[in-house]
């Protein structure tokens, strides 16, 4: 299976964040055809070039103004970066304005709107997808096609594409529904264990345990020192996957030369899913995590915050979380707390690849059933966040891991990157691990596979606080998928 190495890894997260930022500015004269930047035209007297409409450098009209509605999910990496980015577009392109809908909770909002079936009413532009996700909004016809944004000229780099600046892989790991994109990331994220590098430092704790057994053993030296080992939210049980997750689940089916196979079953909910040997495996380690007492006992009650919080007090040493975490936290962390990170390893020997949650966040959709001359725009303002100096300043302001290969190979650049960026290019450099982000290429709707997450979700805490033995509900979510593929295939 193709490894992504450390610069390809580099180059998939500040292509994902610097993308965005960068990439308005250059665009296409509409439905995929491309324009390269030139000078502004201009008239030459004539009557016939006078009635020309006068257009910018790509395509789009500068007399018709237009205003993009915008569904703009409030999460760790805040809004600064995005008003940025919004400020200087509009500098340059001002008959365009934003109608921007800010929430914490958009993903119902969408789901309302999607509902409601009214398209005028529904955003042009919005960056989180819907509750259940957009596979059937794409096999619906309800997205826009964003794969020809690869091939949009780069606003601040004349001459040069979008693929040609962005980190190796970001394109290939961008998920394809019925061979077409439909998404387009601004930025990178990964998941894994953060933690207070001054703590480790001053316990001497091993900061990057190379296997399994070590990562035992680091967790039982942390217990006997009187803090606790992990922590995550239990009341977002689903935490639990930055750190732990299909990437584990990948990595243990790598172990045994499986990998290409397991992932093709994952993404379409190919069985055995929930009694896999390499689910099972994953749900019995963490089991056995939470017998020995190496998670929060205060779980059940925790939000994502508070849980953050535990290892910012040092009351436990390591949180299941993304890399948001620091922008997320800054208001409560000391001016001089350092942010480490490790991935969990469930490889048996450092020969073996180490398989890291790689995540997209900023990722943007558009509807398809906007204007044309919309929809250009929206394309436009995506590309306008891929230049490096928004790319940049997502990456200072907003913890955003870039998408510009140029900017991660800067060291004068990558120095103003937050301590918990530089923590994970670190490690993802020292241990060449292979990152990797999890989608599915089909949806089902039938409500049994509804009712086995659900059940799954319920049981994470106990199986984490080594009060549940996962096996029987593994069992029994595996049964309602079955149900659920069967109704299905009628």
């Amino acid at each position: 299976m193709n490894k992504i190495g450390f610069r390809n890894v580099l180059a998939v997260s500040l292509v994902a964040a610097m993308g965005v930022l960068a990439a308005c500015g250059g665009g296409t004269t509409g439905e995929g055809s491309k324009q390269t930047p030139s000078e502004e035209p201009t008239n030459t007297g004539s009557p016939e070039a006078a009635a020309q409409p006068e257009v910018y450098e790509n395509g789009l009209p500068k007399d018709e103004k237009v205003t993009l509605k915008v569904g703009f999910f409030v999460g760790g990496y805040g809004r600064d970066w995005f008003d940025h980015a919004v400020e200087s577009f509009t500098e340059k392109y001002p008959n365009v304005t934003f109608d921007i809908t800010a929430s914490p909770d958009l993903k119902n909002l969408l789901s309302t709107k999607i509902s409601a079936g009214d398209d005028e009413d529904m955003f042009d532009l919005f960056n989180t997808a819907p509750p259940g996700g957009v596979v059937s909004l794409a096999e619906a016809g309800k997205l826009e096609e964003m794969g020809d944004l690869w091939d949009y000229p780069l606003p601040d780099v004349p001459g040069e594409k979008v693929r040609d600046r962005m980190l190796p892989g970001m394109y290939e790991s961008t998920p394809l529904i019925d061979g077409k994109m439909y998404e387009f990331t601004t930025a990178s994220s990964f998941g894994g264990l953060f933690f207070n590098k001054t703590l480790f430092e001053e316990n001497g704790w091993n900061q990057n345990p190379k296997t399994w057994t070590e990562f035992e053993s680091l967790l039982a030296e942390i217990k006997a020192d009187g803090v606790i080992p992990i922590t995550f939210p239990g009341l977002y049980p689903s935490y639990h996957a930055w750190a732990f997750g299909p990437a584990k689940m990948f990595e243990l089916a790598d172990m045994n030369g499986t990998a290409d196979e397991f992932i093709g079953r994952y993404k379409t909910y190919g069985l055995p899913e929930f009694t896999s040997p390499e689910q099972l495996e994953m749900w019995n380690r963490i089991y056995e995590l939470g017998k020995n007492g190496y998670f929060a006992e205060g779980l059940p009650a925790l939000n994502h915050t508070q849980s953050q919080m535990q290892v910012i007090q040092g009351q436990a040493a390591m949180v299941s979380t993304g890399s948001h975490v620091e922008n997320e936290m800054k208001e409560a962390t000391p001016a001089d707390f350092q942010w480490g990170y490790m991935a969990v390893p469930f490889r048996d020997s450092a020969d073996q690849q180490l398989w890291i949650r790689s995540g997209t966040s900023n990722f943007n959709y558009i509807w398809a059933a906007k204007p044309e001359l919309n929809k250009k725009w929206a394309k436009e303002f995506i590309v306008w966040t891929l230049t490096l100096e928004n790319q940049q300043f997502a990456a200072e302001k907003s913890g955003a891991l870039p998408m510009r290969k140029d900017l991660i190979e800067d060291p004068a650049k990558t120095a103003n990157l937050s301590t918990s960026a530089q923590s994970i290019l670190k490690y993802i450099g020292d241990n060449d691990a292979h990152t990797y982000k999890a989608s599915r290429s089909v949806s089902i709707s039938d409500p049994n596979l509804a009712q086995a997450n659900k059940l799954l979700d319920e049981n994470i805490v106990r199986f984490a606080l080594g009060l549940q033995e996962p096996k029987p509900i593994l069992e029994e979510a595996e049964e309602l998928l079955k149900k659920a593929l069967e109704a299905e295939n009628k």
